[in-house]
């Protein structure tokens, strides 16, 4: 069943990255030979309207193939002989669609969840196993609202305050289910690793159910949480990309073997809904890699669509189609060894 989630979720994604450059394709008149998901070899394919859709064997992406692209065209429909302004949509059409999803995804989670609003409490999210947290009884949902006598209205404050009694025991204040008491807690001066000194995470923000009549709300977050996604991937990757540059291996970098790990984990732990936000996430994911200057990217495409734009010249078809598949195979070979990657950690953890 989680394979079947991961599948059709990761072929929703790619369905609508492509469907950017087909829509955006036929907006400009450019004849599209064939709408694929999954790479070739081709499986099935049925020609509707002077465009095949195909299935393919490679489970790994899809494609848009346009007429004109990666060769000499004639006539109006190819896409070597629209405006490069048309070029660029055409090009930026699936980077456009991610977003575009990411941000309905977003905004329907947050309308079915609540949106996020600050509290001037700090909120016990989740509890870890055999910490102190645990030993004393404290639970998801719980409030805490003093320690050591000092009154908590933000996250960081809570941790400033319990500082003081590393080492040592704090007297913390929580209000469960509307009732008040007095917890004594051992606070760690050396946690472990990913812990906090009482192993507890927290948050000050609560999240709001919305009426139906607000649902804008939702979607302002949406756009929020795809801004901060964006933010976040962008520069990991920027720091991938600089450490790649300076010869340092990348790590935690995952293919298709280790979002499989990640949705099933997610759907065991967290449930349905949080599937559906972490295929948001990889929407965005998808939008910024491809925008990357790279070849067979929507972004090394873009390159020679602004190269156009400056010089007013066409680069050769056969020189940028050459860049493209060189660009491909390396893509191709780059996840073939993130998928080794992936399965030595699965079988050498």
């Amino acid at each position: 069943m989680d394979l079947l989630i991961f599948l059709l979720a990761l072929s929703i994604l790619v369905l609508v990255h492509e469907f950017g450059h087909f829509i955006c394709a036929k907006k400009s008149g450019v004849k599209v030979e064939e709408f694929g998901l999954g790479l070739p070899p081709r499986i099935i394919g049925k020609k509707i309207g002077g465009t095949i859709f195909s299935l393919n064997w490679l489970p790994i992406g899809g494609f848009c193939k346009l007429y004109g692209e990666d060769e000499e065209g004639k006539g109006k429909d190819a896409f070597n002989n629209i405006n490069p302004w048309q070029k660029l949509l055409v090009v930026m059409g699936g980077v456009l669609m991610n977003l575009i999803l990411a941000i309905i995804i977003f905004s329907i989670v947050y309308f079915i969840l609540g949106v996020p609003k600050e509290t001037k409490m700090v909120k016990v999210l989740d509890v870890t196993a055999e910490s102190p947290a645990a030993v004393v009884g404290l639970k998801s949902g719980d409030w805490i609202k003093e320690v050591g006598g000092v009154v908590i209205n933000q996250s960081d404050e809570l941790i400033t305050e319990t500082e003081k009694f590393k080492g040592g025991k704090a007297k913390l204040l929580v209000n469960r289910q509307g009732a008040d008491s007095v917890i004594e807690i051992e606070v760690r001066e050396k946690p472990p690793e990913g812990q906090g000194a009482m192993g507890v995470s927290i948050s000050n923000v609560e999240m709001v159910k919305v009426k139906w009549y607000e649902s804008y709300k939702g979607i302002g977050y949406g756009f929020k949480e795809a801004y901060y996604w964006g933010k976040i991937i962008g520069g990991g990757v920027g720091n991938m990309i600089g450490g790649l540059f300076m010869g340092k291996t990348p790590k935690d970098v995952s293919g298709p073997i280790g979002m499989y790990e990640a949705t099933s984990a997610i759907k065991r732990n967290q449930g349905i809904l949080a599937v559906i936000h972490f295929f948001g996430v990889v929407s965005v994911n998808l939008a910024v890699v491809n925008i990357l200057p790279f070849p067979a990217l929507d972004g090394g495409r873009i390159i020679f669509v602004i190269y156009e734009m400056i010089t007013k010249k066409k680069a050769k078809q056969s020189f940028e189609a050459t860049v493209n598949n060189i660009g491909m195979w390396i893509l191709l070979s780059l996840i073939f060894l993130i998928t080794i990657g992936d399965v030595k950690r699965l079988f050498f953890k």
